[in-house]
């Protein structure tokens, strides 16, 4: 028994055809799981300089610090004004 052309040339598609599927396969399920909505979450309703944790809010820079609202970033606080002039 001879194997015709036909079949020499539908056998490697076959495999492209499936290895195509198993590849989309692979890359389309955690791309999924990763574009889904996050939950709606009454509970962590920090108000702005906090930051959600385990058991409530708390600030998100470390003391001695501000979040900027120009960068995002934490900030040093600035110097105290200067004692008044004595007269």
């Amino acid at each position: 028994m001879t194997v015709g052309w036909e079949d020499k040339v539908r056998q490697p598609i076959a495999r492209f055809a499936v290895a195509s599927v198993v590849a989309a396969a692979a890359v389309a399920l955690p791309m999924a799981a990763a574009v889904r909505p996050a939950p709606a979450s009454s509970i962590a309703q920090c108000p702005p300089g906090e930051t959600g944790v385990i058991y409530g809010c708390a600030p998100f820079c470390l003391p001695g610090k501000y979040l900027s609202p120009v960068n995002g970033l934490c900030m040093p606080l600035p110097p105290p004004p200067p004692p008044p002039p004595r007269v």
